[in-house]
């Protein structure tokens, strides 16, 4: 069946506006509503959204790409829940400290944005590996 045109051009222009407020949402998600999980929601929607519109390139996509993200994020995740117990801190004690930067001034560095992060990687990987796995006809 051949590609709606309504369908791709929504999606040539809807893509990088839901990846740049994925972006947004994972950048405030620490200090406020947002985070690793919705962002990870919303850049898996725009994944399949291409799917959608523009097919499936198999050649192109590795195999098993997505599950070995999902391994990435829980390495990420527990890691940075572990490592203060290693330090003689509580599990999952989360620190900050901020970094002057000459153009832009201070940039707050938190280890709860690491943590966001493996649970960002998880949620894309295992939503689109779930999509796929469910619209194979392999």
């Amino acid at each position: 069946m051949p590609p709606s045109l309504i369908l791709t051009t929504v999606a040539r222009f809807a893509y990088p506006v839901m990846l740049a407020f994925a972006v947004l949402l994972f950048l405030k998600g620490h200090n406020s509503p947002g985070g690793g999980f919705i962002a990870g929601l919303l850049t898996a929607a725009a994944i399949v959204l291409r799917y959608l519109a523009f097919g499936r390139d198999r050649t192109s996509e590795r195999e098993g790409g997505f599950l070995i993200a999902i391994g990435v994020g829980l390495a990420i995740a527990l890691t940075t829940a572990t490592v203060p117990m290693l330090l003689g801190y509580p599990f999952f004690t989360h620190t900050f400290g901020h970094v002057h930067v000459p153009a832009i001034g201070d940039i707050e560095l938190a280890s709860a944005a690491l943590f966001d992060l493996g649970v960002y990687v998880v949620v894309v990987g295992n939503v689109v590996t779930v999509i796929r796995a469910m619209t194979d006809r392999e």
